[in-house]
């Protein structure tokens, strides 16, 4: 088994000690090839192979824990690095940030009146549409019944006027904030929406709703079974939990 690393750049100073990564690459390239000696040989026969082989996991399992360390050590001074850049810049960041959502309040109550506007005027257009649908209606049927086909064709002409005001009184409107010098995008209303379940019973009635779900029944169960499973192997856990099969399976630690 042949360990294969990524060149390191010509132009860029090294990101770790190459030397000490060049020791923990050595002592991987043996643990490797002895692992592949231990797999090649199957099945454990004896006491002494399984003691053998035992004491070769912990030596494997005390290297991953140097190069883990070795890692974090290396990594520690650019997660420094970082977190000193993030500080400096959200130190400039966060104040506008704060502005932006304060600024947001005076726009968002505005484009709610807006809203509040469209919305009541959408209303009135229905109910005159729906007035002069039924009026053209009523037309109609008196012109029929006087066999005044001049009168019948106007009632018709007005009844499909009236459907299409109808159809434009239905169609939804956003109240729009558009940019004063056109450099700004175009702001509008939007609804976001957030859960809460306040009883047990609220979270009964959402669980049965969200497993006959298509979209959510597959995460939901997801997350039951990690929960489950989380449960289990706390200290002095449930060993049944209701609807829950708990798989085991033997390893060795």
């Amino acid at each position: 088994m042949n360990i294969q690393t990524a060149p390191i750049g010509h132009n860029h100073p090294p990101l770790y000690d190459l030397d000490a990564f060049e020791a923990l690459k050595a002592r991987v390239q043996e643990i490797a090839d002895a692992g592949g000696d231990w797999l090649d040989l199957g099945k454990i026969e004896t006491e002494e192979k399984a003691s053998k082989l035992n004491d070769f996991i912990g030596q494997s399992r005390k290297t991953w824990k140097d190069v883990d360390e070795a890692r974090k050590a290396a990594k520690q001074p650019h997660l420094d690095a970082g977190r000193e850049v993030d500080t400096a810049f959200k130190a400039l960041a966060d104040p506008i940030e704060n502005l932006v959502k304060k600024l947001k309040k005076p726009l968002a109550d505005f484009a709610a009146e807006q809203q509040r506007i469209i919305d009541e005027q959408k209303r009135k257009d229905r109910e005159a549409a729906a007035k002069a649908a039924a009026e053209a209606e009523e037309a109609r049927r008196a012109a029929e019944a006087r066999n005044d086909v001049l009168a019948q064709a106007e009632a018709e002409k007005a009844a499909k006027e009236a459907a299409r005001a109808t159809k434009a009184a239905e169609r939804p409107a956003k109240a729009n904030i558009a940019s004063a010098t056109g450099g700004g995008r175009t702001m509008s209303t939007r609804t976001v929406y957030t859960a809460e379940i306040q009883s047990d019973g609220d979270a009964r009635r959402a669980f049965g709703f969200l497993l006959a779900d298509p979209d959510s029944r597959e995460a939901l169960v997801k997350e039951m079974e990690r929960l489950a499973t989380a449960a289990r192997r706390r200290k002095d856990g449930p060993t049944v939990i209701p609807g829950i099969t708990f798989n085991e399976t033997q390893t060795v630690a």
